[in-house]
């Protein structure tokens, strides 16, 4: 369990890294699933997997992320209700959490960036009062490879410093100390929805995959299927949209 100095390193920047959380065995297992899950066709209604033009290449199209997958992955389901891991989030939630969304980042060899944003910028609010999500890397990841940034100064933990749904510019946040946390297969990273963060694109031959699990408190509901429903409709999977619609991302 968690000492009183992660606890307070925790409510202090918005974030903790715990190293060395899953054991190598476990990792070996999560990464031959994500593979499996890559290497599957889209289907309707199925996993929503989300392709985007590759940085060094406007031909080629990339497979960035999956997100709705535990329904067809017991492997990964029970990666998301680690008991360990929930007793943790219980910990720093003060309350059960509840699984409000899991995806899997694979940052491949030519992903674009993901722009310094809060996790509450893209309309969080309607569905509970406070989240905290789990990264974990299946992979390793380091400034080669773009791995992801967290500002360490604290100052936005608690608070929104920007506008709904746009990335923000950290040339408005002069308290922004953003530091890159470099991560080996195993660790996993705790964050608040408030705490800001994101990656470079990634121009290293290595892929740095991470999967996100999101939780709620439980007094706030359960809004899973709610949020996967609206993000269906409003942001779909590639093999599901409209060739007539934009769909451009924005947080």
């Amino acid at each position: 369990m968690l000492s009183n100095s992660q606890v307070e390193t925790f409510k202090k920047k918005g974030f903790l890294v715990i190293r060395n959380f899953f054991h190598s065995d476990i990792m070996s297992n999560i990464l031959d699933e994500v593979n499996r899950l890559d290497a599957l066709d889209p289907i309707e209604n199925g996993p929503m997997k989300y392709y985007e033009k590759s940085l060094l290449d406007d031909d080629e199209m990339l497979l960035i992320r999956i997100e709705k997958f535990i329904e067809t992955s017991p492997v990964l389901k029970s990666v998301v209700y680690n008991q360990t891991m929930v007793e943790i989030i219980c910990t720093l939630l003060e309350d059960q959490p509840t699984l409000l969304k899991e995806k899997i980042n694979y940052k491949p060899y030519g992903s674009p960036p993901d722009h310094l944003h809060q996790d509450s910028q893209a309309g969080w609010d309607k569905y509970g009062t406070e989240f905290i999500s789990a990264l974990i890397a299946v992979e390793d990841s380091n400034t080669a490879n773009a791995c992801v940034e967290f500002d360490v100064s604290g100052q936005y933990k608690d608070k929104l410093a920007g506008p709904l749904w746009e990335p923000l510019n950290p040339d408005y946040l002069e308290d922004l100390d953003l530091k890159p946390i470099e991560t080996k297969s195993g660790d996993i990273i705790l964050f608040n929805s408030y705490v800001p963060h994101g990656s470079d694109g990634n121009k290293s031959a290595d892929r740095r995959c991470n999967i996100y699990i999101t939780y709620n408190k439980k007094n706030d509901g359960d809004h899973r299927e709610q949020y996967f429903s609206e993000k269906r409709k409003s942001f779909p999977p590639n093999n599901e949209r409209d060739p007539d619609k934009d769909y451009s991302f924005k947080v």
